[in-house]
């Protein structure tokens, strides 16, 4: 299990030690992982699809969507997260700083953050 990002059980999964450059090091290890490597792939062309759309603002709801209605399931769901961050370090998405409540069942209409397409 050579990548950094597989823990074996009780392994302290805390990242907030961590610098910048060493989470997003942990993000492309996982791409290039194989792990949730489609799902990551479909997710960044989502994004794609909804700007192509005219969309100016979004949340990983919309993305969750696409990809929910597509039948694209990720192995750790937390790979949204991913899709978003990758989108955002790659000048596609920046932050608004507002939120939203999830319109996804399974978030029990947690906040989500609003993103804008760079222009």
């Amino acid at each position: 299990m050579g990548c950094c990002l597989l823990y074996q059980v009780g392994e302290n999964m805390n990242t907030s030690n961590l610098t910048n450059n060493q989470k997003l090091q942990r993000a492309y290890d996982m791409i290039t992982s194989g792990d949730d490597y489609f799902f990551i792939k479909q997710g960044l062309r989502a994004l794609n699809y909804l700007k192509k759309r005219g969309y100016d603002l979004v949340t990983s709801c919309d993305v969750w969507h696409l990809l929910d209605h597509a039948n694209i399931t990720p192995n750790n769901p937390r790979s949204m997260g991913l899709v978003m961050k990758l989108a955002s370090k790659n000048n596609i998405l920046e932050r608004t700083g507002d939120y939203r409540p999830s319109k996804r069942k399974q978030a029990n209409q947690r906040p989500v953050r609003i993103w804008r397409f760079v222009k």
